[in-house]
């Protein structure tokens, strides 16, 4: 906006001189008429500034989505008030969009007219192309003379955050869980007496119930057998766990390590949210991160935030996050490890879980597709051939480029 104005500035100074000049040199009164009328005119332009600027008050308030997506459009809603008895005249109100890409985050809009005690809603939007927390913010209001020579730039300092998350695909399947016993909402749950049931209620006696459930306090009580109804209940836990170590994010940009491994944690994660399974996350990315069993939306919520934000800072392998935390990995539950191709050593540590009932679905991202010039048929084979045959479920490949749906429609 300056570098505009200071050369319509440079230029009225130049005529302001030139007139001067030539006015001293001619003694014509003409030329010394147009020297006082231009500077009248920058006086009455910049006293119409002083009075909008200091006796018009303005509120500002911005209203957005609390999240989306990457590549989603974002879309603002800003309320400009005059709380003022003068009117507002040749407005721009300017929103950083930090969201937005470079060339989209000063958003601007032009206002030609305000009435006194009034406000409008103003809409606009931007294109969020990155994953990432982001601050919006703040508000400049700039406010030009009639002529639009001059003007003057009011800042509110009003910010509003947003979340733009990972965008999660569509799995049509994964290998079928553990049945465990979980902690659902700091409630402590667990298989009752060997059976998977909970108690429900009572009913009376039907023939094939078992004797021991019978209810005796209601039998004697109704003079008639009365049986303890229970209702089928499984629980299930999965952890995710991953690391985003910065020397194996091979890649740049949305085509890496990292950014797949972010989508493919996002989706398994909105998978079994949805099929109502008990669900936590470790992690390593600039820290440890380790997000407790829970389920629900909310919960959900919980760690799409972490994976908007996640980055890869690790500077600590796959092997010794796991070693850190396989105590916390619960009996009877499921592991799924999301990892690229050049971790496959620290599988075998992670087949120890078998002995407490955990199983293993590996998830692994052939981390040479993400380099030019390599055999991706040929790195799968060599892959398979490694990796140890022992996981309760096949392992699952991922290349650069291929459909991310596709390796769980098998």
């Amino acid at each position: 906006m300056l570098r505009i104005f200071i050369k319509k500035w440079i230029f009225i100074f130049l005529i302001i001189i030139f007139d001067l000049f030539i006015g001293l040199r001619t003694a014509r009164q003409f030329f010394f008429f147009f020297f006082w009328f231009l500077i009248s005119w920058i006086a009455v332009c910049w006293a119409w500034l002083g009075i909008e600027y200091f006796f018009v008050k303005l509120s500002l308030n911005r209203k957005i989505v609390g999240k989306i997506e990457e590549d989603d459009f974002l879309e603002v809603e800003a309320t400009l008030e005059n709380k003022s008895f003068l009117p507002l005249f040749n407005v721009v109100l300017q929103d950083y969009l930090s969201c937005a890409t470079p060339q989209e985050r000063q958003k601007r809009v032009s206002l030609e007219f305000i009435k006194p005690r009034s406000f409008l809603n103003i809409k606009y939007n931007c294109w969020c192309p990155l994953r990432g927390k982001y601050k919006l913010g703040p508000f400049f209001i700039y406010i030009f003379d009639p002529w639009g020579l001059f003007f003057l730039k009011k800042q509110y300092f009003i910010y509003s955050e947003i979340y733009v998350y990972p965008p999660p695909f569509h799995i049509h399947k994964l290998p079928e869980l553990t049945k465990g016993t979980a902690p659902w909402f700091g409630i402590e749950t667990s298989r009752a007496s060997g059976d998977e049931h909970e108690f429900y209620g009572i009913r009376e006696y039907k023939y094939g119930d078992p004797i021991k459930r019978i209810h005796w306090l209601s039998t004697a009580r109704k003079n008639k057998l009365i049986v303890k109804q229970f209702q089928h209940q499984v629980f299930y836990r999965v952890i995710i766990l991953f690391n985003l170590d910065k020397t194996k994010n091979f890649g740049q940009g949305k085509e890496s390590v990292t950014e797949y491994t972010i989508k493919i944690a996002a989706s398994v994660a909105k998978y079994f949210i949805e099929r109502d399974v008990s669900l936590a996350v470790i992690a390593h990315a600039q820290e440890i991160v380790q997000i407790p069993f829970n389920k629900g939306s909310e919960h959900l919520e919980d760690i799409m935030r972490f994976l908007a934000v996640a980055q890869p800072e690790s500077r600590v392998s796959l092997g010794e996050v796991f070693e850190e935390f396989a105590n916390y990995i619960p009996n009877d539950s499921s592991l799924v490890v999301i990892m690229p191709d050049v971790d496959p050593e620290y599988m075998l540590a992670m087949l120890s879980l078998q002995k407490r009932n955990v199983s293993m679905i590996p998830l692994i991202l052939l981390s040479s597709s993400f380099l030019a010039g390599v055999d991706n048929q040929k790195a799968m084979r060599d892959i398979r051939m490694s990796l140890p045959q022992e996981f309760g479920s096949a392992p699952l490949f991922f290349s650069r480029g291929e459909s991310l749906e596709e390796p769980f429609l098998k």
